[in-house]
């Protein structure tokens, strides 16, 4: 049964600002109550001394009040400015300090998701778009839009109080200020939403450009690199994508500056002209007699237009900011209704596994790579699974270990369907080396435990599965032991292991963990025939009474299995014993001998040169 996957709906503006809020209050909620008490009082206090200020000035001078009186007021003002800059110092100390922790809060969610995610979406290409965005952007974005918000709040508050200080001289004096408010509106929307597109139309040119640059810098690529001529293909992609991002800023750009220019244009040029016009009328026609007063307020006039179109451009900034936590929300939302997750939990060891008619399709492919395919497999029987690549065999051990979902069929084990069972308790029961296996910037301690050692006995039991992963000898003369640092990426002092050494890491992580079914998908492609023979006795011997599958295109390594499964698009076409199924003189019988030979061949040509 094929699962359709729900699309999240877009958030509009007001909710994304209220989503955006809500992550970060979660997060720490100081950072909430002080940008907001630090920008209102702020803003509110300026409009007052900027604008009453001078009004007061004006008037002691008007009418002859007393120096002492102007100066104690002057003074008082000046006195509540210093103590508004120390709110704001110790409001950029606080977020300083605290920036990191909402940054961590966004992140450990989005990872927390990604990790949940079903891991057949990291075979499509928009599914990178998406978590790049969620990750990149939204660290950055969430705080951008609270800044924003806040400003804005605060820049709304002073434009209120700009309008009671000027409406005390001359309420006629507002009517000029409407053109600003009105512009403001029209064009910061405008303005924001060709922003917010040239951000969405340039992700895919920006992450193949950040691919460009990481194939460059990262050492796994440098050898291809050097022997090849792909890095002109490379750099031809790189120039592509730098191409088509300048056309579309020069295009966008256009754009942007032109209402830029027309929304100032209308803001402050229009409504100054207009209040310096009605200001002239009235002092012509009433006298002088408050002409301190009126000049004084027809500056507040402009920062009634700047604190207006501050406010709506924070707006509007902070609505395409948190705009931006729609990726947020899409990404944690993402296969909520195909991630298949049950409560139960696995009660000792994992049983029997049956596989009942299960077939499997990627996303966007027509032809299924599992088909109908059912299969008993007794507990502690070794399993492997052979046949040409893209046979579907990698695929099969993913979708038993509920790496992938079972869209078709049903797959038990002990007697329960998978899908039922607590996907990360079923999951700890598996030990697993991959033939694309990592191995991480971190102590060989951490690489095998694939965590940090607590004890001494899990220290001991790191350098007995090193042992047995025949990885002892490398042990040895490593200087720091267990606590040498793998790679150098960190440290010049690290360890540069070699793929076959990578793979006995790996292999060591399966006999420290002890799992109750193991499965080595190619664990051993990097390794001699000899070491290769050593490793599967070694790890058959440690799996002693578990369930073993062991995929190889060796197929001189199948014979120690219990029975071997030859898989042909997707489908399984033989199964048996090693003398069985020669005994046929099928598939695997042909591509056993074939192999035979050209390993002969090989034999002979060392033994001649």
């Amino acid at each position: 049964m094929k699962i359709e996957e729900k699309t999240p709906q877009k958030m509009g503006v007001w909710n994304s600002m209220c989503y955006t809020v809500r992550t970060i209050w979660r997060a720490d909620k100081g950072c909430i109550l002080l940008s907001f008490y630090k920008n209102c009082t702020e803003e509110v206090y300026m409009s007052f001394f900027f604008i009453l200020m001078l009004q007061m000035i004006y008037s002691y001078i008007e009418n002859g009040k007393s120096f002492m009186g102007l100066l104690r007021f002057v003074t008082l003002f000046c006195m509540g400015h210093i103590c508004i800059h120390l709110v704001s110092a110790w409001h950029a100390y606080y977020i300083r300090k605290k920036t990191p922790k909402v940054y961590a809060y966004i992140f450990n969610r989005v990872i927390d998701k990604a990790v949940r995610i079903e891991l057949t979406k990291y075979e499509q290409p928009d599914f990178y778009d998406k978590f790049a965005r969620a990750l990149d952007e939204c660290l950055t974005k969430a705080m951008d839009g609270l800044f924003s918000l806040a400003w804005a709040t605060g820049c709304a508050l002073s434009a209120v109080a700009a309008v009671f200080l000027i409406a005390r001289v001359d309420p006629a004096m507002l009517v000029f200020s409407l053109p600003s408010i009105v512009a403001s509106f029209l064009f910061s929307s405008r303005i924001n939403k060709l922003q917010y597109e040239l951000r969405l139309e340039e992700t895919r040119d920006k992450r193949t450009a950040e691919y460009v640059k990481r194939v460059f810098y990262e050492k796994k690529y440098a050898g291809e690199i050097r022997l090849y001529n792909i890095r002109k293909v490379l750099l031809r992609e790189y120039k592509e994508s730098f191409d088509s991002r300048q056309e579309l800023y020069a295009r966008m750009y256009r754009q942007i500056n032109f209402y830029k220019q027309v929304q100032d244009l209308v803001i402050f040029g229009l409504p100054i002209l207009l209040t310096y016009i009605y200001v002239s009328v009235v002092l012509k026609t009433t006298g002088e007699a408050k002409i301190g007063l009126y000049v004084a307020t027809l500056g507040s006039v402009d920062y009634f237009a700047w604190r207006v179109k501050t406010a709506i451009k924070n707006y509007m900034e902070a609505g395409k900011n948190c705009m931006y936590m729609n990726n947020l929300q899409e990404f944690l939302e993402m296969d909520e209704e195909t991630m298949e997750n049950g409560s139960r939990a696995v009660q000792g060891e994992l049983g029997d596994i049956e596989l009942d008619h299960v077939s499997f399709r990627y996303t966007g492919s027509e032809k299924p790579v599992i088909r109908d395919l059912s299969l008993h497999i007794r507990k502690g029987e070794r399993i492997a699974l052979v046949g040409e690549n893209g046979a579907g065999k990698t695929t099969l051990v993913k979708l038993l270990m509920g790496l992938y979902p079972v869209q078709q069929g049903k797959i038990s084990v002990g007697g329960v369907d998978i899908r039922e069972y607590n996907k990360r308790d079923y999951q700890k029961h598996f030990g697993t080396v991959f033939q694309d296996l990592q191995i991480f910037s971190l102590p060989l301690s951490h690489n095998v435990l694939m965590k940090e050692p607590e004890t001494e006995e899990e220290r001991d039991l790191v350098t007995e599965s090193l042992r047995k992963a025949q990885f002892g000898d490398v042990l040895d003369k490593l200087p720091d032991g267990i606590d040498s640092m793998v790679t150098k990426e960190f440290e010049d002092s690290g360890f540069i292991c070699s793929g076959g050494q990578a793979q006995k890491i790996a292999i060591a992580r399966v006999f420290a963990k002890n799992p109750d079914i193991v499965i080595l998908d190619e664990p051993s492609s990097a390794l001699d025939p000899i070491a290769e023979f050593n490793m599967y006795n070694n790890m058959l011997e440690a799996s002693e009474g578990r369930t073993v599958f062991f995929i190889s295109h060796r197929l001189s390594s199948a014979r120690i299995a219990d029975r071997i499964c030859f898989l042909e698009q997707g489908s399984i076409v033989e199964s048996g014993t090693h003398d069985e199924l020669m005994e046929r003189n099928g598939k695997y019988a042909r591509m056993f001998r074939l192999q035979a030979k050209n390993y002969k061949e090989r034999e002979e040509a060392c033994v001649y040169e």
